[in-house]
C-alpha cells in the first residue's frame, strides 16, 4: 500500500470507519454475507451491521474485508466506487 494511503488509514486507527461500498462490492463478487464473513474471519452479523451502517469497522476488520474481496482497503470507503462496480 502506498505510504499516503497507509497514513490515511492510520489516522483512523482508534476509530471505527463507515464502509459505504461494502455491500455493493460484496454483491458484485457474488458473495453472501456469510461467505464474506468466512473469507474475512468475521461473523456474518458483523458484515450485516457494517453494511447497514449500524457500526463502523476498525482498521483491522476493514483490512480483512478488503483482502477477502480482493481490493485495497480504501475502496471500501471511496464514494465513487459504487458507480464503477455497477457499470462493470
Amino acid at each position: 500500500m502506498p505510504k499516503a494511503k497507509h497514513e490515511e488509514l492510520a489516522k483512523w486507527s482508534n476509530r471505527s470507519i463507515p464502509l459505504p461500498n461494502l455491500r455493493s462490492m460484496r454483491r458484485s463478487r457474488g458473495l453472501s454475507q456469510r461467505e464474506l464473513g468466512e473469507r474475512a474471519s468475521v461473523s456474518p452479523g458483523t458484515v450485516y451491521r457494517l453494511e447497514n451502517g449500524l457500526r463502523g469497522a476498525y482498521p483491522q476488520t476493514m483490512r480483512k474485508l478488503a483482502s477477502a474481496l480482493g481490493a485495497p482497503p480504501e475502496d471500501l470507503v471511496r464514494e465513487g466506487l459504487r458507480r464503477k462496480i455497477s457499470v462493470e
